[in-house]
């Protein structure tokens, strides 16, 4: 029997202001943490959330109390460009322009006062690489999991969003390639409008309320993930537990994985024949991926700061 996870302390948490706003819920719903204040909170355990510039590594180096870490994304490739924090107290940041000197006066600090959580495996193989010791591999995904039954009906829409106007990192071109192979296929784009005319079957929603956009992608049957970078999306998150097909660029456990064949770049010819082929497949299922929303319903968010974690 699941037993919930008593814990001695209560712990804050620090939201990087380059995550932006938007989720599905905040961490004081899902995770029972309180908003972090500097001033008030210095010696109070403390989950950093982002970690994506001067300022975000500044709190981080100046909190006295426990701290842990969820890499979003992003900010590890900001990480890999060169930050790095000394034990005198100097922060630096910036690359030194050798791939081979990786910042490992700041993996070390980081090891030594912090634990390090990720997403997805991808985040952390890249984490390891500069020399940053990984706790735990967590998905998580900060909306009422309650509130997401499940909805899975047969049909032909995917959809996929972007943030601001970083169309090609979202994978939006590939996507207008794709659609022009599998016609029957409808796509639905939220976020941002596309400037690019798409084809027919490419419907561009722009930005729109988070109810409005709720209410349509659980009718649909693929939340569509390409970016190379990403920790575990909401996107990802609301498909798979609506009972849908979701298609990501990166490995998650039991969501379809779209592959470039190792070619290096995922606008290849073999990969997006391999995407073309995912994709063909949506149509012709009939009953909800019932495996992946029950993995998921174990395992998301199941960190030592959430107080509402289980233990088997």
């Amino acid at each position: 029997m699941d037993k919930k996870i008593q814990l001695k302390e209560q712990w804050y948490c620090r939201i990087a202001s380059s995550l932006g706003g938007g989720f599905a819920g905040t961490p004081e719903q899902v995770w029972g943490t309180k908003e972090y204040n500097p001033n008030t909170d210095l010696e109070k355990p403390c989950v950093f959330f982002g970690l994506y510039g001067l300022p975000d590594f500044y709190v981080l180096w100046r909190h006295k109390g426990k701290k842990a870490i969820l890499w979003a994304g992003s900010d590890i490739l900001h990480f890999r460009k060169g930050y790095w924090l000394e034990e005198g107290g100097n922060i630096n940041f910036g690359w030194m322009g050798n791939s081979k000197k990786k910042p490992k006066f700041f993996a070390q600090w980081i090891n030594k006062y912090c634990e390090s959580y990720v997403e997805n495996e991808g985040e952390a193989w890249q984490l390891n690489d500069c020399g940053i010791e990984v706790k735990g591999i967590i998905p998580s995904f900060l909306g009422n999991i309650k509130k997401y039954p499940i909805s899975f009906k047969q049909g032909n829409k995917v959809y996929a969003s972007v943030s601001g106007g970083n169309f090609e990192m979202y994978g939006w071109h590939i996507i207008s390639i794709v659609a022009c192979a599998i016609p029957q296929i409808e796509f639905h784009l939220y976020g941002s409008k596309w400037p690019y005319q798409p084809m027919k079957n490419v419907f561009v929603h722009g930005r729109v309320p988070q109810k409005r956009m709720n209410d349509e992608i659980k009718e649909m049957q693929c939340g569509l993930r390409l970016l190379k970078h990403d920790g575990f999306s909401e996107i990802t998150a609301k498909s798979v537990l609506w009972g849908q097909y979701p298609i990501t660029y990166l490995y998650f456990p039991n969501i379809t994985q779209y592959t470039a064949d190792n070619c290096g770049w995922p606008f290849c010819i073999n990969g997006l024949n391999n995407l073309v082929k995912l994709l063909e497949e949506i149509p012709k299922k009939k009953k909800p991926n019932y495996e992946a929303r029950n993995y998921y319903l174990k395992n998301l968010n199941q960190f030592p700061w959430n107080k509402y974690a289980k233990l088997d």
